[in-house]
């Protein structure tokens, strides 16, 4: 039998050949001589690890202090990743514990403990350590929150990577640099290719390792509006069929927002082939959760209706604060917008966002109630948003509502808590501006003009106003002025700079329209009829018979067993009960006529007689002509 030194050495031979398998069985033959071995176990968690049995390893690594990190690894590959930030954070703050922490903050979208990670990871590194990786994350990990801009001063080099180049292309991004963001994404195509080329790769396996970047390429096409190569370029990603399953998923759900409804057969069967496993391994939770909402969205558009629920129970499940759900679900209780919304369809519409506290349900049931004509209630829930209620589209829109609703008091109070709310911000803000110059405009709407002029020249001596924003401020303070003090107005007018004169000559002006006599008549554009369309008159007599259905079934002497005819829905004329027959037949008149004359020539004896020997005059004779064979014969010459 052999010893555990020769074991060991055994089983050092089976790592290094990468035989990971006989590795474990040769670790567990360690452990049965010598149970305090600890690289069997350190061996073995290792060799577990490598052939992804994470629960297997968990296991082995949990039983012992010096494996703790081991175990908050498998934690992270098993989905735990709070479980192994709780293992980690009892654990010295060594860089690999650091980077493990790290990486599990980001897959949580916590990214600013992730970015603070990482910063303080470079900071510790030596200048002679290799920070590409963490330069690669850290640069993603700004992108992802969206502080992309606090980049651009640091100025990072992209260090010959890929990666780096790849990165630096989102957060360009961020500020609308789509130049730029080519520019990087060209520079991650060249610097990918050489890499994989000088490592040895084959010119295929160098096309797979390049189709993330060309992916992106797709993308920012279709940023720019260029839908037709962007679209190109996706299928030439979903042709090279990539390894990496995620980025034919990605591919497939831009496919799907370039075609819209124009091709929904292809686009849901693109859609539908993403497996479960590739989105929850292979996709982002925004990417997963993206892809679940627009298959709901492509369902809805073929009017699936049961599909559309499944997917939307199923989206709400993994991600109950959706943003996708209420609009979607909106659009379902409305009909899909292929008629007009009835009291029953809105009633049931209302029911379903009443409990609905979500900013998109509040929004959707704000739309409800202005559909049923009740401004005040939809104004009541747009203020119940709290982080929606004093931006300036929101004050401008609750002010419209209340307006309609006649309810001025509430109006002002709008007002006066936004510009309370902005004051305790930041004042000069865009935002806040806007909202001053709409509270000046209310109140020169109401006849206000001593506070609409207070309001605005408040507003003009701000030096954070744009120049368009002064001029529209000092004309409108000129008219409200104008009603207080009409010097002051007359003052202030003269600063507001002058209407370009127009080249025309006044008296030739005068002149030409004395000459001209009549008022020319443009004429009125007629709308051409096209030709009946047997399917478009199949969908309005289909569209008809369902509101004529509606109506009766709101009616009380509604019977629902009693089908309506089959031809209520076609026109009088051509319905078999509404032809009488026979009825252009022409009958003659009545009481005297043609009729009437023949009956007196028949009881006319001379008449009769003179008739007679008229006819007797003509006498009969011989007509002679081709016999039948002759004519035979003449047909075959004809031929």
């Amino acid at each position: 039998m052999a010893t555990t030194t020769e074991l060991l050495t055994e089983l050092n031979g089976f790592l290094e050949k990468e035989s990971y398998q006989k590795a474990v069985d040769v670790c567990n033959k360690i452990v049965a001589k010598t149970p305090t071995e600890q690289i069997a176990y350190n061996a073995k968690v290792l060799a577990l690890i490598r052939m992804n049995k994470f629960d297997k390893a968990l296991e082995v690594a949990s039983r012992f202090d010096h494996l703790q990190v081991e175990a908050a690894y498998c934690h992270y590959k098993l989905k735990n990743e709070q479980k192994a930030i709780d293992v980690l954070a009892s654990l010295p703050s060594s860089p690999a514990v650091l980077h493990l922490k790290a990486q599990a903050h980001y897959r949580l979208n916590q990214y600013n403990e992730c970015i603070a990670l990482y910063e303080q990871l470079l900071a510790q590194a030596a200048p002679t350590d290799d920070t590409i990786e963490l330069k690669t994350n850290l640069i993603a990990a700004y992108a992802a929150a969206g502080r992309g801009a606090e980049l651009s001063s640091r100025g990072l080099e992209t260090e010959g990577s890929y990666e780096i180049a790849f990165n630096k292309s989102f957060v360009t991004l961020q500020s609308d640099d789509i130049e730029a963001a080519q520019t990087h994404l060209n520079e991650a195509d060249r610097l990918c290719r050489e890499t994989f080329s000088t490592e040895g790769y084959s010119p295929a396996e160098i096309e797979q390792e390049a189709l993330v970047v060309q992916l992106q390429h797709g993308y920012i096409q279709q940023l720019a509006g260029q839908e037709e190569e962007a679209l190109e370029t996706y299928l030439n990603v979903v042709q090279t069929k990539p390894k990496d399953v995620g980025l034919s998923a990605i591919a497939a759900n831009n496919i799907a927002t370039i075609q819209k409804q124009q091709d929904l057969f292809d686009s849901i069967k693109r859609l539908k082939a993403i497996s479960q496993e590739t989105l929850k391994d292979k996709c982002t939770p925004v990417q997963h959760e993206t892809i679940l909402a627009n298959l709901a969205l492509l369902w809805s558009w073929m009017k699936k209706l049961d599909e559309c629920q499944e997917v939307l129970q199923k989206l709400k499940s993994i991600f109950p604060n959706s943003s996708s759900v209420a609009p979607i679900q909106l659009y379902l209780a409305l009909g899909t917008g292929e008629t007009k919304p009835t009291a029953d369809t809105l009633k049931k519409a209302l029911d379903i966002f009443k409990n609905d506290t979500s900013v998109n349900g509040q929004l959707c049931l704000a739309h409800v109630y202005i559909l049923l004509k009740e401004p005040g209630k939809a104004a009541d829930t747009l203020r119940s948003i709290e982080s929606l209620a004093h931006s300036a589209g929101t004050v401008a829109t609750l002010v419209a509502l209340y307006d309609q609703a006649q309810n001025p008091a509430a109006t002002q109070q709008v007002l006066s808590q936004a510009l309370a709310f902005h004051a305790a911000q930041d004042s000069t803000s865009g935002e806040a501006l806007a909202i001053q110059e709409g509270d000046g405009a209310y109140q020169l709407a109401q006849g206000n003009y001593a506070a609409a002029a207070s309001r605005f020249e408040s507003l003009l001596s701000s030096e954070s106003l744009t120049p368009e924003m002064r001029l529209r401020c000092m004309a409108k303070l000129v008219v409200a002025i104008s009603f207080v003090d009409a010097t002051a107005a007359e003052t202030r007018s003269a600063l507001l700079p002058r209407i370009a004169s127009a080249s025309t000559d006044p008296e030739a002006l005068i002149k030409s329209r004395a000459q001209r006599k009549t008022t020319a008549v443009a004429p009125v554009p007629t709308k051409k009829r096209g030709a009946d369309n047997p399917e478009r008159i199949a969908r309005k007599r289909a569209k008809r018979r369902e509101k004529h259905i509606e109506v009766l079934k709101s009616r009380q002497e509604y019977y629902p067993n009693v089908p309506p005819h089959p031809e209520r829905w076609l026109p009088r004329k051509q319905r078999s009960r509404g032809n009488r027959r026979h009825k252009n037949k022409f009958v003659g008149a009545q009481g005297s006529g043609m009729g009437s004359q023949k009956d007196a020539l028949k009881l006319d004896a001379a008449a009769r007689a003179a008739a007679k020997k008229e006819s007797a005059t003509h006498k009969a004779h011989v007509v002679s002509g081709p016999s039948a064979m002759e004519r035979k014969a003449l047909a075959r010459k004809r031929r």
